[in-house]
């Protein structure tokens, strides 16, 4: 939606910064749509708005985590998102699309071994094919500030999230700012095997952020801040329940990713007041906080301000509070400047 129009409902008349968004859940239902007919891909509805209901959530339309990634983001969206003619197309869509609507600082994350056709596809060509569609957004739009964050999953093997690394470190200087970690739980993975891995990925000049605390079952804050001190968490909304926790947090100044809408949608939380009460803790305890998107094409009204009009209408944050997590947005970003002028 354009920003001329979306002021009339209450669009932020300041420029925001999303830390925390998904490549799959970031790219437009219509620009997905094109792509499967572009490329002959057979989809699972024939409209177009029954294909938009069946990939979208919403307050009436719920669906777990784990479900939605086993059942639409994995299987479908992933494979029409494969390939390096969908994957700039969509990255240079997402960045275009973030700053029309006010966003002038993205960093978009995704897995390049989920957008590869199961291997078919040369792990190369696909990253740099993300590169180019970055590039010729921040091409056209200078003052718009552009990064990418590889994601390691927790269902793959160290020696194949290695490979990631690797690939992150070689594509450093054109874009690639930093690693997370990704994905459901999974018994075998354990933090401490990365601990090597993510100390040369810092040595080379990568930031580190990891999803953490988003379900309880995917909680190992502690593991993270012990065995590869993250600058960042994704989520980490259950750190509301640990005092100890908060307070580490606060002690080495660790920015939680916060996604309001995603958590609400994927029942990560219960509902708004649990929502609430969560924010509400971390600001008493001085927990470093940002407010973000990560799906904000696959949740009805998930735009960046549409999140901030909603934790305003809630009266969950002032508008002082969600400014001074805007700033703390820009402060803790992984991006080193703006525009082409941070690779170059």
């Amino acid at each position: 939606m354009d920003a001329q129009i979306t002021k009339h409902f209450d669009f932020p008349d300041f420029p925001l910064a999303d830390l925390h968004a998904h490549i799959s859940s970031s790219t437009h239902p219509s620009v997905y749509w094109q792509i499967a007919h572009d490329q002959g891909i057979k989809l699972p509805k024939k409209d177009y708005f029954e294909f938009v209901n069946y990939i979208s959530l919403s307050s009436h339309k719920k669906m777990t985590l784990e479900e939605y990634l086993r059942k639409i983001m994995h299987p479908l969206l992933d494979k029409l998102g494969s390939g390096t003619y969908a994957l700039e197309r969509s990255m240079y869509e997402i960045f275009i699309g973030a700053y029309r609507n006010n966003i002038s600082l993205l960093e978009i994350r995704n897995n390049p071994m989920r957008h590869n056709n199961n291997g078919e596809q040369d792990l190369d060509l696909i990253i740099m094919s993300q590169l180019r569609g970055m590039e010729r957004a921040i091409l056209e739009y200078p003052n718009l500030s552009a990064g990418i964050i590889f994601c390691l999953a927790r269902e793959f093997d160290v020696e194949k999230n290695s490979i990631i690394v690797e690939k992150a470190i070689k594509y450093h200087k054109r874009g690639i700012v930093g690693i997370d970690i990704a994905g459901v739980n999974n018994k075998n993975f354990k933090i401490k095997d990365y601990k090597t891995i993510f100390k040369r990925a810092k040595k080379a000049g990568l930031k580190i952020t990891v999803h953490s605390g988003e379900l309880i079952t995917d909680n190992d804050m502690w593991e993270a801040l012990e065995f590869i001190t993250p600058q960042r968490i994704g989520h980490g909304i259950r750190a509301a329940y640990d005092k100890a926790l908060m307070k580490e947090l606060a002690k080495r100044k660790v920015v939680l990713e916060i996604c309001p809408m995603s958590n609400i949608a994927t029942r990560a939380v219960k509902n708004i007041d649990e929502m609430k009460w969560i924010l509400r803790t971390f600001i008493e305890n001085e927990v470093l906080f940002t407010i973000n998107t990560d799906w904000p094409e696959m949740i009805q009204n998930g735009h960046l301000w549409r999140v901030y009009k909603m934790l305003l209408d809630e009266k969950i944050m002032t508008e002082t509070q969600l400014k001074k997590c805007n700033q703390t947005a820009f402060n803790s970003t992984f991006i080193p400047r703006k525009g082409l002028e941070a690779y170059l």
